[in-house]
């Protein structure tokens, strides 16, 4: 009796965590502004939270992963709504914004999809418009996994508009779309990745960039190397050591050149598989600790 008890409790627990959950993801979905937009002939989607629910002029931007929407921040009960709640504690409420070109895209600037460029020229200024304007706030990137190889991109190829930039679980890799099928087993053996899910990158990868060209174009690590400007923005890079992507090695790398070629970077590996990350130790770095 005493074990079936045991089991009805936990039952209840876990039933009444996840309606709490959900209760607060209601009530947050309240504190937003969700909407489509078609600018130049491009549709995107996008949310940013009312003005009433913020107490600063800070501005972070969201890059969601695989299969995301632009309403990721606010759903993800233990991933991005844990930072928010961090910041909510220590009286931190900056405006936050989710933009979605779809579950799959990269921002990348190339015949088949030009959207870097008009990411920064014409969706930036549009959002921020309808949020009052940036008013001496800072602009700051948290990306994940996908959407970490999408905030390094726009943070390296437009370095003056980005204070911070946390990449959590990002795909970054040592291999591109165009490496030989030695290369990507190689990267496999030594990163213990699935074969299945390097497959599935790299067929997304190929979809995306036109050639080895293209992908060195845009390649953060090659990024990083040839960067010669003098505004450098703060990186922050968690990952988990385990990651089914082999994401680990890259990101690691990413940080280490980064720091080399002196720019700030902190590097947070944390136990765990993919998209594993340290959640207060992201939302310390955005406000500056």
């Amino acid at each position: 009796m005493k074990i079936i008890s045991l089991i009805l409790l936990l039952l209840c627990v876990s039933v009444s965590t996840r309606a709490s959950e959900q209760d607060e993801i209601s009530i947050e979905r309240q504190n937003y502004t969700c909407g489509v937009e078609k600018i130049q002939g491009v549709k995107f989607n996008y949310c940013y939270r009312n003005h009433e629910a913020t107490n600063n002029n800070d501005i972070i931007y969201f890059f969601h992963g695989l299969n995301g929407s632009e309403d990721t921040w606010f759903t993800q009960c233990l991933g991005t709504l844990m930072i928010q709640k961090w910041w909510q504690f220590r009286g931190y409420k900056p405006r936050i914004v989710g933009v979605s070109f779809g579950p799959s895209w990269l921002l990348v600037n190339n015949k088949r999809f030009p959207i870097l460029p008009f990411f920064a020229k014409g969706i930036i200024p549009f959002l921020e418009k309808k949020m009052g304007g940036l008013n001496g706030g800072r602009r700051h990137i948290i990306g994940q996994s996908m959407g970490g190889f999408n905030g390094a991109q726009i943070a390296l190829q437009y370095p003056t508009m980005f204070s911070r930039v946390a990449l959590l679980c990002p795909a970054i890799t040592t291999v591109g779309p165009y490496s030989s099928d030695q290369e990507i087993n190689n990267y496999i053996y030594r990163t213990h990745a699935s074969p299945r899910l390097v497959r599935k990158m790299m067929n997304i990868s190929r979809s995306v960039f036109l050639n080895q060209k293209d992908w060195e174009n845009h390649d953060p690590l090659r990024l990083l190397k040839k960067f010669n400007g003098s505004k450098k923005p703060k990186f922050y890079v968690s990952v988990g050591l385990w990651d089914g992507y082999g994401f680990q090695e890259g990101a690691a790398e990413f940080s280490d050149l980064a720091h080399s070629r002196n720019f700030f970077s902190s590097w947070v590996p944390v136990p765990g598989p993919h998209c594993n990350f340290n959640r207060r130790a992201t939302a310390n770095f955005i406000m500056g600790e």
